[in-house]
């Protein structure tokens, strides 16, 4: 009966038993094991640029409020933003593979030089060749929204209390800016961080085609083009749980930084 099958199906969920691929007969927990890591590496890489380039223009921007760099870094930040990541991976490509020949055109690794594990890859400077210009690609699409969010947070906090006394206590404007200003700036970019990452995960499906990187995002086409369902549904469930999960730790980082917030048994306070 249909109620049978599907508590078959939760008990199978559990326990890891996720069935074979139709197409390699392999397991689809071997295949999403190595498929995963691949796309946290390219995700982690884009967003660790994204955010730390974001929020620290993010942050001059707003100490020169108004000054041709605030007004050139918006527009820059806009253009990239209404660029399609397809266009730009692929401007990128012609220009620094095709005509210049300054980075690989694809893959994640050599053909023949598939690496053990992990730290065997990141080990391999092959590795940090081709992974240049898909992180690029990412973090230019999404550099915009941790920068003008931290921007527009700044000058909300500057013109604080706190902030006023803290200048006339004669501290210097780049200790106000940075350790008084930014950190409090920083709640706006940590709540837009989850939905961006969440955004990304699903963003990666067209990166890593056009950069041929095995990840989620390739196998989640892979599958679904040779109609491979097992697969398919796994790799749906495990981009779900890494959306949830990092949404969660963005909920816990807020405690760090706003001490005015406190998780208590009955919840976040």
């Amino acid at each position: 009966p249909v109620w049978k099958q599907y508590l078959i199906y939760l008990k199978n969920l559990v326990t890891l038993e996720w069935g074979r691929s139709f197409v390699s007969a392999q397991p689809v927990t071997e295949i999403l094991g190595y498929r995963f890591w691949n796309t946290v590496l390219l995700m982690a890489a884009g967003m660790c640029l994204t955010l730390v380039i974001g929020i620290s223009f993010g942050i001059v921007m707003a100490w020169k409020r108004n000054s041709a760099l605030d007004v050139g870094g918006t527009v820059v930040s806009l253009v990239f933003q209404a660029a399609p990541p397809f266009i730009t991976g692929l401007l990128l490509l012609i220009v620094l593979s095709y005509r210049l020949g300054i980075f690989p055109t694809g893959g994640m690794y050599p053909p023949g030089q598939r690496p053990d594990g992990i730290l065997d890859l990141l080990t391999m400077p092959e590795f940090w060749e081709r992974i240049v210009l898909p992180t690029i690609t990412v973090g230019a699409y999404y550099i915009s929204t941790p920068m003008l969010i931290m921007r527009d947070s700044m000058l909300e906090v500057l013109g604080s209390d706190f902030i006023e006394l803290a200048r006339a206590k004669g501290l210097k404007p780049r200790v106000v800016m940075l350790k008084h200003a930014a950190r409090n700036a920083l709640l706006g970019v940590v709540t837009i961080a989850g939905i961006m990452v969440g955004f990304a995960v699903g963003g990666q499906v067209v990166v890593e085609s056009l950069f041929s990187w095995p990840g989620m995002g390739q196998l989640m086409v892979e599958s679904a083009a040779s109609h491979d369902y097992p697969v398919a549904q796994g790799t749906f469930l495990m981009l779900a749980v890494l959306v949830i999960s990092l949404n969660f730790f963005t909920d816990i980082l807020y405690c760090y930084l706003d001490p005015r917030i406190k998780i208590t048994a009955a919840g976040m306070n």
